[in-house]
């Protein structure tokens, strides 16, 4: 009698054990965020078209190499950490430039955008892929209908969304959501789409996935609107207003910054996952500075811009209160705990596997 009364206990507690495991893994889970991967294959090009390129050449040949040698076990890295990884991993989060483009003909372009499709299923990493477009996956002769006729059914078949037309659209997983903008689609006003699926979203954690970025991180002060500033004060009041997370790249570096705005902080992470060196696992230069000294970073990029990039810099630097930026390519991972409103960021160099920074976002959005 004795035996069954502890098995019965046994029994019950193993069953309390196992309901608060689901109801608390319901609360937690995981994000992997790439960035810009411009996958690349020698054969997908018109080479007779790149020619007269020779900046366009020179990269190509650079990503055919790095795609070569580095994809398949760059692939397997991602796939280990979704199987591994607690909490769980949820989705991935690629953001734009998956591919190189630059294919030359319309037949290339066509044949490179099924090579991605290819590409991203072969890669099995378990999870869906969520994509934003990027410049190079729209760039070159027949590359915006290739985009159409290939991403855009994939997007339907990675998110289970069949209502997709285009690069704007949002995935939502439980109590987290994802709004992709596309700022190359002039049928869509990108800052009235992101308010109402923003506002209209009760999801705990918002994030935005947009390819280039909002806030100027780089020497080179690319970012969204810069050269609509009534429409961009618009942009980032939409995204303070909802607390959403702005995840970017195209500019290849690792970075967070975190601005202020009459609406409250916006809190911007940029990621690169071009990985040409597997051990480079510290970067040569940690940038924390931020202000009109960022346009000294590399003088030799358009000399006859410094003073108008350093007015911008200066002008950016009255509102950032965090920042930190540097050339480590890698990936992120997005620890979110709904219950204790935590957003957590780990950005992993290159093959390395302990993480070389960790970055509390929540905490940041709440300053």
């Amino acid at each position: 009698m004795v035996f069954y009364k502890i098995m019965r206990k046994t029994i019950i507690l193993f069953l309390l054990l196992a309901v608060t495991d689901l109801l608390s893994s319901g609360q937690k889970s995981s994000l992997i965020v790439l960035g810009d991967l411009h996958y690349d294959n020698i054969g997908l090009h018109d080479m007779n078209w790149l020619m007269d390129k020779p900046d366009d050449l020179r990269q190509v040949k650079e990503y055919t190499e790095i795609t070569e040698n580095n994809w398949d076990d760059f692939m397997s890295i991602l796939r280990n950490k979704v199987l591994n990884v607690r909490p769980q991993v949820k989705a991935l989060i690629q953001l734009g430039d998956l591919s190189e483009g630059l294919a030359g003909t319309e037949e290339k372009a066509d044949q490179m955008a099924r090579e991605i499709v290819r590409a991203v299923e072969t890669a099995e990493t378990g999870v869906p892929w969520i994509i934003t477009k990027g410049n190079h996956d729209i760039t070159g002769p027949g590359a915006v209908d290739a985009f159409l006729s290939h991403y855009t059914p994939m997007l339907r078949k990675q998110t289970g969304n069949s209502g997709i037309m285009n690069a704007s659209y949002t995935y939502r997983h439980g109590n987290i959501q994802i709004t992709c903008i596309d700022p190359w689609d002039k049928s869509t006003d990108m800052v009235k789409f992101l308010d109402e699926e923003l506002s209209s979203s009760d999801a705990v954690v918002k994030f935005v996935a947009i390819h280039e970025p909002v806030i100027p991180v780089t020497e080179r002060c690319w970012h969204t609107l810069r050269r609509d500033p009534v429409r961009r004060e618009k942009l980032l009041e939409v995204i303070a207003r909802n607390k959403a997370i702005v995840l970017c790249a195209h500019l290849h570096r690792y970075s967070v910054v975190r601005r202020n705005t009459d609406y409250g902080p916006v809190v911007q992470v940029m990621a690169i996952s071009v990985v040409s060196d597997r051990d480079y696992f510290k970067p040569d230069k940690l940038i924390t500075e931020y202000g009109p000294s960022l346009a000294e970073n590399v003088p030799d990029w358009e000399p006859s811009t410094i003073e108008s990039r350093k007015a911008i810099l200066a002008e950016e630097a009255e509102f950032v209160t965090f920042y930190k930026q540097t050339d480590l390519p890698g990936y992120a991972l997005i620890k979110i705990d709904e219950k204790k409103g935590t957003v957590k960021l780990e950005y992993y160099a290159a093959f390395s596997k302990k993480a070389y920074d960790k970055v509390n976002l929540s905490g940041l959005l709440r300053k």
